[in-house]
């Protein structure tokens, strides 16, 4: 690929032969000058778009990065990736987050794509061109939803140059009513008379006349391909011949006034029958030579050996070169080549006529050269071209994977379509990795014909035979699938069974294959409330991620033990194993989806320790990580935490709007890993705002009425009661609590007692710490209301026990005051059983002490940054780039973004200078 890369990113060499361009080079020129922020450079084939281009970026006293495109590069993943790269060219800054997500293999949504680019130039304080040649490859909606976004709002530092043979689908006419766009043409771009003497006659070495440079001129309307291959056309009717041609003494050749007379037609016409007069003219090896390469999109020595059979490649592409016969450096060294298209599709077009026999071979032998050099997408286009299907499907099997954790999805698809359905049907690793493709993106809809396919070729020990599936990790991958499918299914008993199935089956070694059939084990246990063996499952994950050299699954593995330990309270194991995770994710550059868990859940043991400076920092770079992946779960789960820390701090207010912004996040996307979250805050908020019908209501589709009989959704005995769930009965008890208190129902307290013991009762059985200290303390409040205050105390203790290993904090404080004076009339008193005192003492001074903002509210600049932070923003003073700050502080790139986005917040800049200023009026520097 990276090989591959270098020829994408190489500007083409300027030919000694080209004819200057002044008034074109002025015309590119004013358009910098002038601010606008797009060129377009719009003609057919053959006009000379990417050498004016080239000729022009060349003399430019500013950073140029280029980027050639062709067909392959339709296609999100694989376009994105080359994007980025060619951005990093100019700064490495630019879109390391998007290439930390593709890497990941995850595709951020359009907008997020653009707009993090927009954002990342915005941090540049020169001016730099991008080029994208050949753009009208680009269909794909995806990219030119992301390409629109960016011309719609470019940065001035930014100017983006366009070369296409069409316009494309972009917002030209708003760009040129606004005076943003410059405009080059293939009326610009046609050679004058004189352009077309001074090629003719000095550049190509003719003696022409002028009437007859005027006629050709005209001939060809000013055509530079077409003068082009008439020059050598008529080069090679005298002496000195061309270094490729060899004299015909028995041809008599026209005389060139006759032959430039007899010109006409269409452009396609003169150019087909002028590459004929040129191809003749060559020597038969010559010729072989130029047709069998035709079919390869790039020349490189060794590849045209390859195809052709021959050993002197290298030497011929230079002469050709030399010859000035349409070949076109891609890289200083001479290593890759390509045809002007319009001169490859001519050749394609001759090749298919003269040699079609030969075509499938030709394609088999490029295939596999690729293969050989690990160029695998090239390998597979040639494979399919060639119609050998055998090899395509080969290697599709072996990379398919791969390709889709790099989300070239739409390639990967291209190549299901080009296949044969029986050959598919065939290939159980094909039809693995488009049923785990579909899988992984939520579409078991489409995943099932994969599946069925597989269920045949698994069926039994003669059928295997058959198919040649004789491979276990094959058959213990498909189980693995199958029992993901059944836990999706709620079936976690039939589930276990088929992962213990697929453990026997699968070799040792192979530890991705392993880690896949953990992941539904681990699923099917926490379903079922099996602790241990849930544990277990995850560690297996972690172990065989690790071994296999898969950092996804290490880190899905990571992940949900993480979150396993939250929920049974165990804070401490859970900190230190997201802090490797997280530590792992920033040494790797690559940010998975899964991260935004990792980050989250950090967060999460930051705020139930009351350490808000840390919570928010990891709550925010959740939800950056999440926003890149498409997903708000984070951002919304973020907006419950503000909510609380709002209602700890009595602004009823503030804490309402949080919950509204979040209520609103989830009506775009209602991810049900935190609407229970936010329905359990909306109930708070609405409860403080003596609201209670409103919050009745947010119970009311959840089963739960209140009208003359407390009723709710029944508890079976043992019943699992996971958080989301759990959540809805303690919203429903803190209403029955609120009727007690406000409206002095003291009767609603006895079904609410009745509901609580059950409630903390299966919580203890369960582990779930703290859903059992959350009820407690509710459980204490209504026995205070009921004048039980031995009972109220005895819950209030056995909260304080359970919470005290693991240093719950933020728990009690959102109980708010009622909480907190009684825990301070216990410490009075001495009433705190096995409970030390230094415990309450710090519940009691977070709730009375001066509460840290986390981002919630503006305060002092020099209080809001950290020193680590601070330490940051002298570096960026300094003017030092972001990978030099990470190398002086020995912390992570990702690291110091993070760091650098909560500086923008506090400081209320978008950008490095604005923040420098406002550092220096705030004396911070």
């Amino acid at each position: 690929m990276s090989n591959l890369l270098a020829t994408k990113l190489h500007r083409p060499a300027l030919s000694p032969n080209r004819v200057a361009r002044p008034h074109i080079i002025q015309r590119l020129n004013e358009g910098l000058e002038t601010g606008r922020q797009l060129t377009l450079v719009s003609a057919p084939a053959g006009f000379g778009k990417t050498v004016c281009v080239s000729e022009w970026v060349e003399a430019l006293d500013m950073p140029v990065t280029w980027l050639s495109l062709d067909a392959a590069d339709d296609d999100p993943g694989r376009f994105f990736t080359y994007f980025v790269a060619a951005m990093q060219n100019v700064d490495e800054d630019i879109g390391g987050e998007i290439e930390g997500v593709l890497r990941a293999g995850q595709l951020p949504p359009s907008e997020i794509i653009s707009t993090t680019l927009i954002n990342d130039i915005l941090e540049l304080e020169g001016r730099f061109v991008l080029v994208l040649d050949d753009f009208q490859v680009i269909q794909d909606g995806v990219i030119l939803q992301v390409l629109e976004d960016l011309v719609s709002n470019l940065p001035q530092a930014l100017h983006l140059v366009l070369v296409t043979r069409e316009d494309p689908p972009l917002p030209l006419a708003r760009l040129r009513a606004n005076n943003r766009l410059t405009e080059i043409r293939a009326g610009d771009l046609r050679f004058t008379s004189s352009e077309a003497n001074h090629y003719l006659n000095d550049v190509m070495g003719l003696s022409l006349s002028q009437a007859d440079t005027t006629l050709l001129k005209e001939r060809t309307e000013g055509w530079i391909v077409g003068l082009h291959l008439a020059a050598i056309a008529l080069r090679s009717m005298r002496p000195p011949q061309s270094p490729l041609s060899a004299p015909d003494r028995t041809r008599e050749e026209p005389d060139p006034s006759l032959f430039i007379a007899t010109l006409s037609g269409s452009h396609r016409f003169i150019l087909s029958y002028l590459t004929e007069e040129v191809l003749n003219r060559q020597p038969d090896d010559i010729q072989g030579f130029l047709l069998q390469t035709s079919i390869l999109e790039r020349l490189s020595g060794d590849l045209c050996n390859a195809v052709t059979g021959r050993t002197d490649s290298r030497t011929m592409l230079e002469r050709l070169f030399n010859a000035n016969l349409f070949l076109i450096p891609l890289d200083d060294e001479g290593q890759w080549y390509r045809y002007h298209q319009l001169f490859a599709d001519l050749l394609h077009d001759r090749q298919e006529t003269l040699q079609v026999a030969n075509t499938a071979g030709l394609h088999q032998r490029a295939s596999h050269w690729y293969a050989q050099e690990g160029m695998v997408s090239e390998a597979i286009q040639h494979a399919l071209a060639a119609g050998d299907y055998a090899m395509a499907v080969n290697l599709i099997e072996s990379h398919a994977m791969d390709m889709l954790m790099q989300w070239h999805l739409k390639t990967v698809e291209g190549w299901m379509r080009s296949i044969p359905t029986d050959w598919c049907a065939a290939s159980p690793r094909a039809n693995l990795a488009f049923a785990w493709m579909y899988l992984m993106r939520g579409n078991p809809a489409q995943a099932a014909p994969y599946l069925e396919r597989l269920g045949t070729l698994f069926s039994g020990p003669q059928n295997g035979a058959q198919t040649g599936v004789t491979d276990p990790s094959l058959e213990a991958r498909w189980l693995a699938l199958q029992s993901m499918l059944l836990n999706a299914h709620g079936k976690p008993v039939d589930s276990i069974q088929l992962a213990k199935r697929a453990l026997e089956i699968v070799p040792q070694e192979d530890g991705q294959v392993r880690s896949m059939i953990y992941l539904g084990l681990a699923n099917a246990y926490q379903q079922l409330d099996d602790y241990d063996n849930a544990v277990g499952a995850f560690q297996m994950i972690i172990q065989h991620g690790q071994a296999a050299g898969n950092s996804v699954t290490e880190l899905l593995g990571i992940s949900g033990l993480a979150l396993l330990a939250i929920q049974h309270g165990q804070y401490h194991f859970a900190f230190e194993i997201t802090s490797q995770g997280i530590d792992r994710i920033e040494r790797s550059g690559s940010l998975p989806p899964i991260s935004t868990a990792l980050y989250g859940e950090l967060g999460v043991i930051y705020y139930q320790w009351h350490q808000l400076e840390q919570a928010h920092s990891n709550f925010i770079r959740a939800i950056q990580v999440s926003t890149l992946s498409g997903y708000s779960d984070a951002e919304i789960y973020y907006g419950v935490i503000l909510s609380r820390l709002f209602q700890i701090k009595g602004d009823l207010d503030a804490a309402a709007r949080e919950i509204q912004k979040a209520v609103d996040l989830m009506q775009v996307e209602a991810p049900a890993a935190v609407r229970e979250e936010v329905e359990s805050q909306q109930v708070r908020i609405y409860l403080a705002q003596n609201r209670l019908a409103a919050a009745e209501r947010v119970l009311k589709g959840h089963g739960f009425s209140f009208r003359e009989k407390f009723t709710f959704p029944d508890l079976a005995p043992g019943q699992n009661i996971t958080r989301p769930v759990g959540l809805l009965y303690i919203s429903a008890l803190r209403i029955l609590l609120h009727r007690a208190i406000v409206k002095h129902e003291l009767a609603s307290l006895k079904p609410g007692i009745e509901l609580a013991i059950r409630l903390i009762e299966e919580a203890l059985l369960h582990g779930y710490i703290p859903f059992a200290i959350e009820t407690l303390l509710l459980r204490a409040q209504m026995h205070a209301g009921l004048g039980n205050d031995q009972a109220s105390r005895g819950d209030y203790i056995h909260a304080l026990e359970l919470a005290e290993p693991e240093e719950f904090i933020s728990i009690f404080l959102e109980e708010g005051p009622l909480v907190v004076e009684a825990l301070a009339d216990m410490l009075k008193r001495g009433e705190l059983g096995n409970v030390q005192p230094d415990y309450v003492e710090n519940i009691l001074e977070a709730f009375s002490g001066p509460q840290p903002s986390a981002g919630v509210e503006p305060v002092g600049p020099i209080t809001a940054l950290t020193e680590r932070e601070l330490d940051v923003l002298r570096l960026m003073a300094e003017g030092l780039k972001y990978e030099e700050i990470a190398k002086r502080l020995y912390i992570s790139l990702n690291t110091v973004r993070t760091h650098v986005k909560a500086i923008y917040g506090k400081l209320d800049v978008n950008n490095r200078t604005k923040a420098i200023e406002m550092a220096k009026q705030l004396h911070i520097l």
